[in-house]
């Protein structure tokens, strides 16, 4: 088991409603996969760097968690198709 982060960023049409179903069902895939220890941080919108999908901003979320690194394809596999999500990236912690 290794400890990990994740940020990923939702769409900024979607409400705050949407926003925090949205971050319950990535924390849902985490935890079905495997994952403990989960702690999230929502980091509100901010400006990206570079438009994505034609949008200049988006709703930032920083979660960190342990997880077995062999059960992470299943989890972003799961992450690639989930609506509402503009952008994710999952790095290792030291």
């Amino acid at each position: 088991m290794r400890n990990y982060e994740m940020m990923f960023i939702i769409n900024p049409t979607v409400m705050a409603d949407g926003r925090d179903a949205l971050v319950a069902k990535v924390e849902e895939t985490l935890t079905k996969a495997g994952a403990t220890e989960l702690k999230t941080e929502k980091w509100g919108e901010r400006k990206l760097a570079y438009p994505i999908e034609k949008k200049t901003s988006g709703f930032y979320v920083l979660t960190s968690f342990t997880i077995d690194g062999t059960n992470l394809t299943e989890v972003e596999r799961k992450l690639n198709i989930t609506e509402g999500l503009m952008r994710y990236i999952v790095v290792k912690q030291k």
